[in-house]
């Protein structure tokens, strides 16, 4: 499961501000597409980070924006950013979830296939819940949220695993890093390049 997550998180979720829920066929069906996409893109790894995160610069550019997601991210603390910050985060945010799951999205075969369970319409956009089928002995049941943007593009919100929302996980991760140095933003700037530095993991 967590090579699957590691491959949703790099390669999808990157949202756009949404202006109205998307459709219920509709979003199934981008799921469907994102997930395959996805899971093609990286198959027949492994690749180097530089490929890597050329792969999922394509991603996020077909199905978000990477600068909304940056300020989805901080929150109150990229309102509090000088532009330049702004400018470092969004910046460094690909590269470091590249290298943070690097070794998931690697080990993608390719062959994920989608098996949509149903889905509804909430305040947040439409929930869309799915059963990924790994292999014959292993699948794992996400939801995603899916919401338009205000040109009307349906776009990946959030993937949901155990009743938790990624965007939500990470954006607690992140401004935990900001609080332990007294809000100042750099120190998080500085942790993204440690990991972003930090040599590939040695294949077991």
């Amino acid at each position: 499961m967590l090579r699957l997550l590691g491959l949703l998180v790099a390669g999808l979720l990157f949202v756009v501000q949404p202006a109205r829920a998307a459709d219920g066929p509709e979003a199934e069906a981008l799921v469907k597409q994102a997930v395959a996409e996805s899971a093609a893109t990286f198959a027949g790894g492994p690749f180097s980070r530089e490929q890597s995160r050329e792969k999922v610069i394509a991603l996020v550019s077909k199905y978000g924006d990477i600068t909304y997601e940056s300020e989805l991210i901080l929150g109150r603390y990229w309102r509090k950013a000088t532009q330049e910050q702004k400018d470092t985060f969004a910046s460094l945010l690909i590269p470091f979830f590249v290298s943070t799951y690097a070794d998931m999205i690697d080990n993608n075969s390719g062959s994920t296939q989608v098996e949509v369970l149903g889905s509804e319409e909430r305040a947040d956009g439409v929930l869309v819940r799915t059963r990924m089928v790994l292999s014959p002995q292993e699948n794992v049941e996400l939801a995603f949220v899916i919401v338009r943007n205000p040109a009307g593009r349906q776009v990946v919100s959030d993937v949901i695993a155990e009743g938790a929302g990624l965007l939500t996980t990470i954006r607690s991760d992140f401004t935990s890093v900001i609080r332990s140095a007294g809000g100042n933003i750099e120190a998080l700037f500085d942790a993204m390049r440690k990991k972003i530095a930090a040599p590939p993991k040695a294949p077991s």
